[in-house]
């Protein structure tokens, strides 16, 4: 099977103080971790079978009529409202909110974008956390409980740097996966600056989120899709309270250093909840 080797960052037994400080442009993590050489197969050969209900992620052609991904205007316009109706279409759900996007860079000037999450993790841990997510940064009007029978919370993730990326995204195939793997709460703060690594951590309680960091496991099996350019996106699902399909898929970026002349990875993620009634 075609693919690369290359390292992912899983988290380190024992580590406990586990959070991540997000601020304007930059991110500090306090978790421990251990660096892992895992093959990351190729998965372009293998679409038919990498569907968002079977290894929680899925890759699609989808073209964006929007020119400049990196502007904050047409993010939030012209480009959230293709990205809902595609949303909607992929996953059959009767309503779709955007939760907001993230613009990720690997060049040392990111102009407030953040860089990429180099850690194997799901931005979700809990169905309680992921309805507290989308209380606070839903744009628009969510239905209330008890109207739906199911909530799925997917990334919409686009490359808008020219292929191939230095930094691509690896995805773990959810079959390869237990769901014993309950994985470690990694805290998220929102803060204006990076607090000093000597001051006290912030409470639990003024934690906005937190996401699921993952130990290292022999059985995980790693995807790719080398090469992403603007007219493809990649869904990937991050909670799901349907468990009897993928209902999650660890992620992580990693450095391909197989891929000769890699541009600096230029990203946008944009998060939605869908509904199902």
């Amino acid at each position: 099977m075609d693919g690369v080797w290359g390292t992912v960052n899983y988290l380190a037994p024992g580590s406990v103080r586990n959070r991540l400080y997000v601020a304007p442009g930059d991110q500090r993590a306090t978790a421990r971790y251990e660096p892992h050489r895992v093959f990351i197969a190729d998965g372009r050969a293998h679409r038919d079978d990498l569907t968002l209900d079977a290894a929680g992620f899925t890759l699609v052609n989808h073209r964006t009529a929007v020119r400049v991904l990196d502007n904050p205007a047409v993010l939030d316009g012209g480009y959230t409202g293709e990205s809902l109706t595609l949303v909607r279409a992929l996953t059959g759900a009767d309503h779709v909110v955007s939760l907001g996007w993230i613009m990720r860079r690997t060049t040392a000037d990111r102009g407030g974008a953040l860089p990429p999450a180099p850690d194997v993790h799901v931005d979700l841990h809990s169905t309680e956390i992921a309805h507290r997510y989308a209380g606070v940064h839903a744009r628009g009007p969510l239905p209330a409980p008890g109207t739906y029978r199911r909530a799925a919370w997917t990334s919409l993730w686009r490359a808008f740097s020219p292929p191939p990326q230095d930094w691509p995204l690896a995805l773990c195939d959810y079959r390869s996966t237990d769901d014993a793997e309950d994985g470690t709460p990694n805290l998220l703060f929102r803060v204006p600056a990076l607090p000093d690594p000597g001051e006290p951590d912030a409470p639990d309680e003024a934690a906005e989120s937190a996401a699921s960091l993952f130990h290292a496991n022999p059985a995980h099996r790693w995807w790719y899709f080398p090469g992403m350019h603007q007219g493809e996106a990649l869904l990937i699902k991050l909670h799901d309270t349907d468990h009897t399909v993928a209902w999650r898929a660890p992620h992580t970026s990693f450095r391909d250093t197989a891929a000769a002349g890699a541009s600096p990875r230029e990203s946008v993620e944009l998060r939605t909840v869908a509904y199902f009634r």
